[in-house]
C-alpha cells in the first residue's frame, strides 16, 4: 500500500488501486471516506485542523498515530481499519468495495461483542436504548400503525451511532441523504453491517475522553439545536381537532376553571379551508385574530399545523404561484400529483431558494394577520396516500440535478428551513416543530415523535425514544402525552404525565374519533394529579431553561440516559425506564398498568427523594411504593435548583422572583436569563449568575450582565427556612 499526506488529509491506496482518505477535523473528529458524498443539501460545520499525527508503514500496513489512538489499515477485502488505544483492543472497521455500478451500494462492517458492547443512537426508532440485535433503515416513513421495535423506519433519518466498545465510546455519523440500512447484530450477533444505497463510503468518526465530549463534537458538526423561547417549555394542549372557535375556548376555559397551567393550544388540520395551507375556514373560525388576541390576554397562544403538500386548486393562490414559477416537484416534465389530506396535491420544491423565500413571506403574513404564534410542520416525510413518491420525481433547482431518492430524507428539513427567517424578521425565536427530519434539522426546528398510541408499551417507549433523539441531536423533543391513537384510560394518562413531566416539549394530543384525554375529561382525581405534576414542571422552568441554554451553546442534551452521566457504571447501560434531567434530577416513573411498587436504580452519590425528602445513598437498587399520585423524582444531594413559584403560564417579563432551593446543606449552580423570546440574546442581551451556598454563606453574583432583569426578589430555601431578599448581588451573605 501507498500513502500521501497533504495538509490535514492522509490518502491511502491499496493493491487494487482503491483509495481511502482520513481528514482530520476540529474537535477530535475524523472524516473517513473513499469519496466524499455531496453535503450541499445539509449544512455541516466543517472546520479543518492540523493536529499532529504520525504515519508510517509497518509490515505492509499503514499505521497512523493520532491523539491516544492508533489506526492500522490493511487492504484485505477493501480496507480493514483497526483502532486501538489503552482502552480498546483492536476495534475493527471493514470497509468493503462492492461493485457500485451494479449493486448500487457500499457497506461498512463493524465487529462487536454482542455480550459486552452497546449500540445507541438512530433517533426516533421505537425501541430500547441499546439497538443491538435489530435491523433499522433510514428512510423517512409515515407509518401510523407502528407499534414496536420491529418497524425499521419512522419519521426521521438520524444517521448517528454511539458505540460503546470495550468500555470506550465512539461516535459515527453518515452525512448522505440517501437511504441507509443498519443490521445491528441481527443477522450476525457479533457484526454490524451498514449499507449506504447510492452513497459513497463516507462517515465521520468522533473520538473523545467521554460520551459528553463525543456528543458535543457530533452536535457541533451537524449544528447545535436552536435556542427556543422560554414559553415553549410550558404546557401545550392539542387534539385532532379543536375544529372551531367554541372548542378552543372550551379548552381555554376549562384550563382556567381547574387552575391548570397552560401556554399553548394547538390547531390541527380542521382550522384550514379545505386543508389548504395558510388559510382559515371562516365558517369555523370567523375571526381568528380576535380569538388569538383574546387568548393572549389570558397568556395562552395558538400554534397551527401546516402540511407539506399543497392542494391542486386553480383558485388557490399558493398553488397557482408555485405552478407558474415551476416550484413544484416534477415527473416526466409535469408537476407530480399524489393524494394527501386536501385530495390531489403537489409537493413544493422546498430546497429551491426561491420556494423558501416565497414560503417565508407567506408564513410571515399569515402569522401577522392571524396572531398565530407558531408553526407545526406535518406530513413532511413526505407523506402521501397513493403510495410513496417515485424515486425519480425531480426536485432539480438551478443546475443541481436532484431526484427524490436523494431529496426524500431531507425534504422535511428543507420545509422547516423555509420558515426560519419568517420568525427572524419578526425578531422572534422560531416556534417550528416537525415530524420529519435529519440530524441537521434540529438547528431549525424541534420535534415530536409522531403518531403514537394509547398503549402502555408506548408509554415505556416514550422515554427511550426521546432519550435516543437527544443523543442523536434532536435534544428538544417530546411525545403525545396520553397517546395519539386509540382510547386512553385514566391510569395511563396519569402515569404518562408523571413520566413525561420533564420532557423538553410537553403536549397532550389525541386523534379524531378517540376518547377525549384532556386532564379534565376524566374525574376530579385525574385533574388533581395532572395539576400536581404540571405545577412541579412549571416550578422547574429556570432549571430547564439553563439546560436549553447549554443545549444551544454546547450541544448538551436536556434529558439523558443514566449512562450519559455515569458512563463507568455498567448497570446504567441497561436502564431503559429512568432518565436524567440535566445533572441533578433523576426521574424513575411507573410505566406498567396496576403497578404500585417499582425497583429503582440510583447511581453513586446521595439522592434526595423529591416528595418525602428522604436522603438515600446510591450505587444500589431500591424499592419504592408509588401510588397513583406518586412517582420517583430524585434530586442529587447538595444541589441548588433554580425555581419559579406559582406560575400558570410563562411570561418572562412578569416573573419578579427567582428561587434558589437548596437540597442538602451546600451547593452551587448558574442561572441563565434573557427576555425568553426575542433574538436579542444574540446581541449580548442576557445575564448569567453564579450562586453558591457553603457553611451558611450565600454568594450570588453576575458572571455576565447584559439584560435588564425584571426580578425584584431572590428567595432562598435553605435547611427548612425561607429567606426573601431584594434582588441584587450578595457576597458572603449569612443565612
Amino acid at each position: 500500500m501507498e500513502y500521501l499526506v497533504k495538509k490535514n488529509i492522509v490518502t491511502i491506496k491499496n493493491s487494487e488501486e482503491k483509495f481511502l482518505n482520513f481528514e482530520f477535523l476540529l474537535n477530535d473528529t475524523i472524516r473517513i471516506y473513499t469519496k466524499k458524498n455531496k453535503t450541499d443539501l445539509i449544512e455541516l460545520n466543517l472546520f479543518k485542523t492540523r493536529k499532529k499525527f504520525e504515519i508510517k508503514e509497518d509490515n505492509g500496513n499503514i499505521v497512523i498515530n493520532y491523539l491516544n489512538y492508533t489506526f492500522k489499515i490493511n487492504d484485505k477485502l477493501g480496507f480493514n481499519l483497526y483502532i486501538n488505544n489503552k482502552f480498546i483492543t483492536t476495534y475493527s472497521f471493514n470497509i468493503y468495495f462492492d461493485d457500485y455500478e451494479k449493486k448500487n451500494y457500499f457497506n461498512t462492517t463493524l465487529n462487536i461483542n454482542n455480550k459486552t458492547d452497546y449500540i445507541f443512537g438512530l433517533g426516533d426508532k421505537m425501541s430500547y436504548l441499546d439497538k443491538k440485535g435489530y435491523f433499522y433503515a433510514s428512510y423517512n416513513t409515515d407509518d401510523p400503525s407502528h407499534q414496536d421495535e420491529l418497524f425499521p423506519s419512522l419519521y426521521k433519518s438520524l444517521n448517528y451511532l454511539l458505540l460503546n466498545i470495550s468500555d470506550n465510546f465512539l461516535g459515527l455519523y453518515f452525512p448522505s441523504t440517501y437511504r441507509y440500512t443498519y443490521d445491528l447484530g441481527k443477522t450476525n450477533l457479533d457484526e454490524v453491517k451498514i449499507n449506504n444505497f447510492n452513497a459513497h463510503q463516507d462517515f465521520f468518526l468522533f473520538l473523545g475522553k467521554s460520551i459528553k465530549d463525543i456528543t458535543k463534537h457530533y452536535s457541533f458538526l451537524v449544528g447545535h439545536p436552536y435556542m427556543v423561547r422560554m414559553k415553549m417549555l410550558g404546557n401545550s394542549q392539542s387534539r385532532w381537532s379543536y375544529e372551531n372557535e367554541k372548542m378552543v375556548m372550551d379548552v381555554y376555559d376549562n384550563y382556567k376553571k381547574y387552575d391548570l397551567p397552560l401556554d399553548y393550544i394547538h390547531l390541527d388540520i380542521h382550522y384550514m379551508d379545505g386543508y389548504r395551507d395558510f388559510t382559515i375556514d371562516e365558517s369555523r373560525f370567523p375571526n381568528m385574530k380576535e380569538l388569538t388576541s383574546k387568548l393572549k390576554e389570558g397568556k395562552v397562544e395558538i400554534v397551527a399545523i401546516n402540511d407539506a403538500a399543497i392542494k391542486k386548486d386553480t383558485n388557490f393562490e399558493i398553488y397557482n404561484y408555485l405552478e407558474e414559477h415551476k416550484l413544484f416537484a416534477r415527473l416526466d416534465k409535469k408537476t407530480y400529483i399524489n393524494a394527501v389530506w386536501p385530495g390531489d396535491s403537489a409537493f413544493p420544491n422546498y430546497n429551491d431558494p426561491k420556494c423558501q423565500e416565497y414560503f417565508k413571506n407567506i408564513a410571515k403574513d399569515f402569522l401577522i394577520d392571524t396572531g398565530i404564534s407558531g408553526l407545526w410542520c406535518d406530513m413532511n416525510e413526505p407523506a402521501s396516500f397513493n403510495g410513496p413518491l417515485p424515486l425519480n420525481v425531480d426536485h432539480t433547482c438551478k443546475n443541481r440535478k436532484l431526484l427524490h431518492e436523494e431529496e426524500h430524507n431531507v425534504y422535511g428539513e428543507h420545509m422547516v428551513k423555509s420558515f426560519v427567517n419568517t420568525f427572524k424578521e419578526l425578531n422572534l425565536r422560531p416556534y417550528i416543530f416537525t415530524r420529519a427530519g435529519m440530524a441537521t434539522t434540529s438547528k431549525y426546528a424541534f420535534c415530536w415523535n409522531g403518531d403514537n398510541f394509547s398503549l402502555w408499551h408506548h408509554l415505556r417507549y416514550s422515554l427511550t425514544q426521546n432519550l435516543s433523539l437527544s443523543l442523536s441531536n434532536f435534544m428538544f423533543n417530546g411525545v403525545d402525552i396520553g397517546g395519539f391513537g386509540g382510547d386512553g384510560s385514566k391510569e395511563l394518562l396519569i402515569r404518562w404525565i408523571e413520566a413525561n413531566a420533564f420532557m423538553p416539549f410537553i403536549r397532550n394530543h389525541s386523534s379524531l374519533n378517540t376518547k377525549n384525554q384532556e386532564p379534565y375529561a376524566f374525574d376530579d382525581e385525574t385533574i388533581a394529579i395532572y395539576k400536581k405534576y404540571l405545577d412541579i414542571r412549571y416550578k422547574f422552568i429556570p432549571y430547564l431553561y439553563n439546560l436549553v441554554y447549554l443545549m444551544n451553546k454546547e450541544g448538551s442534551p436536556i434529558i439523558k440516559p443514566l449512562f450519559y452521566n455515569y458512563e463507568n457504571d455498567k448497570t446504567c447501560f441497561t436502564i431503559n425506564d429512568e432518565y436524567m434531567v440535566g445533572d441533578d434530577l433523576l426521574v424513575a416513573p411507573i410505566l406498567n398498568k396496576d403497578e404500585r411498587n417499582r425497583i429503582i436504580y440510583l447511581p453513586k452519590g446521595e439522592w434526595i427523594n423529591y416528595f418525602t425528602k428522604d436522603k438515600i445513598k446510591g450505587n444500589k437498587f431500591i424499592i419504592l411504593n408509588e401510588n397513583l399520585a406518586e412517582t420517583g423524582y430524585f434530586i442529587r444531594n447538595n444541589t441548588i435548583i433554580p425555581e419559579f413559584e406559582n406560575l400558570k403560564y410563562i411570561e418572562k417579563e412578569e416573573i419578579d422572583t427567582l428561587v434558589l432551593n437548596v437540597y442538602g446543606d451546600h451547593g452551587e449552580t448558574f442561572i441563565y436569563e434573557d427576555d425568553g423570546k426575542t433574538l436579542n440574546y444574540e446581541k449580548g442581551e442576557f445575564n448569567i449568575y453564579k450562586a453558591s451556598i457553603k457553611n451558611g454563606q450565600l454568594t450570588f453574583t453576575y458572571k455576565k450582565k447584559g439584560y435588564n432583569t425584571p426580578f425584584k426578589f431572590l428567595k432562598v430555601i435553605y435547611l427548612g427556612k425561607e429567606y426573601k431578599l431584594p434582588f441584587n448581588e450578595y457576597k458572603d451573605f449569612t443565612l
